[in-house]
């Protein structure tokens, strides 16, 4: 079955998807029926009908079970209920994975989680200060990295920051606290968190005014580490809101990153110079040394050159979507990039995205194992192996497509 199968929307990928798999499972009968007796056929046909139906009542029930975990989830505030919640959660979606071998569904349900799980953490995280809701400061919790990009597993370490309303020292206090609070409840239902991308830390935190500052500082001075964690904000997505938190902190940050040249330069260089793990003499780059000595490694090398060359592309066009096959459908449908290229990078993503899944689904619930992003690709079927060459050709080709139209809007 052709990975664009799980592609969503009327455009031509989603339907030759369709198509190819609707062919191939075609075929695949015919070849099986060729040597049947006729009572032989109609027991196969009659299985596969079958077979169909049990996947779709499955999916029905698996689609039942996450949604009454979803609604369980915003109302908890015992932390070991949580906890209990959130590894029950992703063992149904690895679970899933497992059988439909589908990113899109695992990373839908899994952002929809999220977003439910931040509401309760924030909400135990205002009783703890003693304030009802109401009389806390309006905060908008934003999540940066994959979770930002719509990418999230719990083998991810989470990225966090906080937009709130302008404070007195008094609320900062509580702001302080406040973003304590959030990465401990995150942590308590067993999810790792960035050490240093997370509320508690006072550089991710701020009113809109001091965001507006600190970011046209950062940009005016140019420092690596400082453009490389602005970079971050390219990819965010909204976690939860109070409602009382200005809406534009993701148009501000997407334009005034367009809008400097030496951070575009910076991150068009950076993105340009990732290893898309494929060597000058064609083979694949594999670990030289440590514990992953002589595995791909999947993070480095495939998936984060090309989630960052898709950023730093939709950044370039002025696209407002979070997540990659999103930004790549958008650029399509501007004409600015054509079909073919369109589907490799789509294709790309879904086999890099299943693969890195189904290594998790092999470890989970041992969230802190880093072995998933380690791939022993001579253990690979000959079929997987060519689908992840062809993967990291496109994601190469993508990295250059980057170089080539900054340079052409540079002219």
């Amino acid at each position: 079955m052709k990975a664009l199968v799980s592609a969503k929307g009327g455009d031509v990928l989603a339907w030759r998807a369709g198509a190819d798999f609707a062919a191939t499972f075609r075929q695949a009968l015919l070849a099986r029926l060729e040597f049947c007796r006729t009572n032989e056929a109609e027991a196969l046909l009659s299985g596969a009908g079958l077979a169909l139906d049990d996947l779709i009542a499955a999916n029905d029930t698996f689609r039942r079970h996450c949604t009454d975990l979803l609604e369980e989830v915003p109302g908890c505030g015992e932390p070991l209920r949580l906890k209990a919640l959130t590894t029950t959660f992703y063992a149904g979606l690895y679970g899933h994975v497992g059988v439909h071998h589908s990113a899109p569904a695992f990373y839908e349900f899994s952002t929809r989680f999220l977003v439910a799980l931040s509401g309760s953490v924030i909400r135990t995280a205002h009783a703890s200060l003693g304030l009802p809701e109401r009389q806390a400061p309006q905060v908008r919790l934003i999540a940066l990295g994959p979770a930002g990009r719509l990418e999230f597993s719990p083998f991810c370490p989470l990225q966090l920051m906080l937009v709130h309303s302008e404070a007195g020292e008094a609320e900062r206090e509580l702001l302080s606290r406040l973003g304590r609070l959030i990465h401990e409840g995150f942590e308590a239902c067993g999810l790792l968190v960035d050490a240093t991308v997370t509320p508690r830390n006072p550089e991710w935190s701020g009113s809109m005014p001091e965001w507006r500052q600190r970011l046209g500082q950062r940009l005016e001075q140019g420092q690596m580490d400082d453009l490389i964690d602005l970079c971050r904000l390219a990819d965010q997505s909204e976690l939860y809101c109070d409602g009382g938190v200005a809406v534009e902190f993701a148009p501000l940050c997407r334009s005034l990153l367009k809008e400097c040249q030496s951070a575009m330069a910076f991150q068009v260089t950076r993105v340009c110079n990732l290893s898309h793990g494929i060597g000058m003499m064609g083979g694949l780059r594999l670990k030289k040394n440590g514990p992953y000595r002589g595995q791909f490694a999947l993070r480095d090398n495939a998936l984060q050159p090309l989630s960052a060359a898709v950023s730093v592309l939709a950044l370039l066009k002025g696209l407002e979507t979070s997540s990659t096959p999103e930004r790549i459908r958008e650029i399509l449908s501007r004409h600015e990039l054509d079909v073919d290229t369109a589907e490799r990078l789509l294709q790309a993503w879904h086999a890099l995205h299943e693969l890195r899944l189904t290594r998790e689904y092999d470890l989970q619930p041992d969230w802190s194992n880093e072995a998933p992003l380690h791939l022993n690709v001579g253990a690979l079927p000959d079929s997987d192996q060519r689908l992840l060459r062809e993967s990291l050709e496109a994601v190469g080709a993508i990295q250059r497509l980057v170089g080539q139209t900054f340079s052409s809007m540079e002219d």
